[in-house]
C-alpha cells in the first residue's frame, strides 16, 4: 500500500512541477494541497496503531518517511514566495 501511495504522490509532484513550469495558476494552490496529503499520510503512519497496540510501522521507517515532508515544506514555501503567473 506504501508503494502505491508513493507512486501517487511522485506523479502528483511532477503533474505539478510540470503546471508551475508552464505558469498554470492552480500550481500553487495543488501543490500546497499535495503537501497536505503527504503529510498527513506521513503522519498517519507515524500515529497508526495496529492490533497489537504498537503502532503500524517501525519508528525508524516512519521517520525516514517523514524526510521528504521537509522538501515538501521548501518546496512549497520557495513557490509561494514566487511572483504569481498572470
Amino acid at each position: 500500500m506504501l508503494s502505491v501511495i508513493g507512486a501517487l504522490g511522485v506523479l502528483a509532484w511532477l503533474t505539478t512541477a510540470w503546471a508551475v513550469q508552464a505558469g498554470k495558476r492552480w500550481a500553487r494552490p495543488a501543490a500546497t494541497v499535495m503537501f497536505v496529503l503527504g503529510t498527513g499520510v506521513g503522519l498517519a503512519g507515524l500515529s497508526t496503531k495496529d492490533t497489537s497496540g504498537a503502532t503500524g510501522l517501525p519508528p525508524e521507517p516512519g521517520r525516514a518517511g517523514m524526510i521528504p515532508c521537509l522538501a515538501g515544506v521548501v518546496a512549497v514555501t520557495m513557490l509561494w514566495r514566487r511572483p504569481r503567473p498572470t
